[in-house]
């Protein structure tokens, strides 16, 4: 067995943002100290126990544990199999934080490293401690090549979160071209192809999107995990309604909603009813479009979620010229809007169509308009700010303000390049 000193000691002196001086002091040189945390180095037991004793944790030296390792490490993965494939995650994040005192992490390199990884992954799950996915790459150097993988993926999405997104791309990129050559299972490996596909979608890379999408479906529907298979049919006809193949978005969308009826996973009839909604409205189809959206309002739970919807309603009501549909809506989110703190987004749309059926004022509403076009494109929102831009840029020439108009009209083709 491999013992797990060295990774234990960097991480736990590190969690207590402690220098390495501080913590060799009048126990072993900084150097020799160095050398135990890379596992460069064997140290005898009294230094261990006295490092162990500054960091106030409690390591098994004088018990072999070993013959626990695979019994640990498989339990921690099933564990994380069956969050993964069933999306019921929350309970299972704190049955393997548990592990985190069991003697066998503590001692074992592997199944330290199972545990760490493990975490990660909850880490970037909803209601997840991101913290472990900064632990882990404390200790990048010793993963083996599938954990460092592993380690990648959940990176990745840490760096999209944070706003990242060259490094982001730059790590999803390296994990779709070792992936195939690992040793990850196959149900893990669907995972993380979904993964990648979602964080190409929102690069908007539609072909690398759809080929990692596709592969995950195939594992979650020849297995029956049904959410997961909703999960990727919406986000596949996510895809290709921005590819303009709306026939096709519909169909995986209607899979989706399929699933959803036979298993009376209702959970996700308001994401479902909202994208089929949207679908046809791209169609014409307003009157369909606006059934499926007051569908989605019902359904849905969550206060930004329910905006959504209502801006969605907007938007069909203002297609249809229907100016009461417009202002009924519009004080509808703005109620829901006082339940909420994070609007900002909500402002800026519901701000142009109160302006312009409303106030009807044009100065008001071309204000709104250059306003939300900054906003959007600052937050990479491309869809809405080359929307609003060129209505902008109609309003403008509408109002004589010629050479405004097209530096709006510039502005679109900029944001169609951005967007690409």
């Amino acid at each position: 067995m491999e013992y797990n000193y060295g990774n234990l000691i960097r991480v736990e002196r590190l969690r207590k943002n402690m220098k390495q001086s501080v913590l060799a002091r009048g126990i072993c040189s900084i150097s020799y100290l160095s050398k135990i945390e890379n596992n460069q180095t064997s140290a005898s037991e009294e230094v261990l126990e006295l490092l162990f004793e500054r960091l106030e944790i409690e390591v098994p030296l004088y018990h072999d544990f070993s013959y626990q390792s695979e019994k640990v490490i498989t339990e921690i993965r099933e564990i994380l199999k069956e969050a993964i494939l069933t999306r019921k995650d929350r309970d299972k994040q704190e049955q393997v934080k548990k592990y985190m005192n069991h003697p066998t992490v503590k001692q074992s390199k592997s199944v330290y490293m199972t545990l760490m990884v493990t975490l990660a992954r909850f880490g970037v799950m909803p209601g997840g401690d991101s913290k472990y996915v900064t632990e882990v790459g404390w200790i990048e150097d010793q993963l083996s090549a599938d954990d460092r993988i592993r380690y990648y993926t959940v990176k990745a999405l840490q760096y999209f979160q944070e706003n990242e997104k060259e490094l982001s791309y730059k790590l999803i990129e390296e994990v779709t071209n070792k992936l195939p050559h690992s040793g990850i299972p196959d149900w893990e490996a669907a995972d993380i192809r979904y993964i990648t596909g979602a964080l190409y979608f929102r690069f908007t890379d539609n072909i690398q999107a759809l080929e990692n999408l596709q592969a995950s479906l195939k594992y979650f529907q020849e297995n029956f995990c049904l959410e997961r298979m909703i999960e990727c049919h919406m986000l596949i006809g996510l895809t290709y309604k921005r590819r303009k193949r709306y026939a096709d978005a519909l169909s995986y969308n209607q899979k989706a909603l399929k699933v959803a009826n036979a298993t009376d996973l209702r959970n996700y009839y308001g994401m479902l009813y909202n994208n089929i909604g949207e679908i046809y409205s791209l169609l014409g189809e307003q009157d369909k479009a606006l059934t499926y959206f007051m569908e989605s309002f019902e359904y849905k739970v969550d206060i930004r979620s329910k905006l959504f919807s209502v801006l969605s309603l907007v938007e069909v009501n203002a297609k249809q010229e229907n100016e009461q549909g417009v202002l009924d809506w519009l004080e509808t989110g703005h109620e829901l809007m006082q339940q909420h703190e994070a609007v900002e987004e909500f402002n800026q749309h519901f701000n142009i169509y109160w302006n312009h059926f409303k106030d009807k004022n044009s100065q008001k509403l071309m204000e709104s308009l250059k306003s939300a076009v900054t906003y959007f494109e600052d937050h990479d929102e491309y869809v809405y700010a080359k929307k609003y831009a060129l209505w902008l840029a109609k309003e403008l020439r509408e109002n004589g303000k010629y050479k405004q108009a097209t530096d709006y009209y510039e502005k679109v083709i900029s944001i169609m390049s951005q967007a690409e």
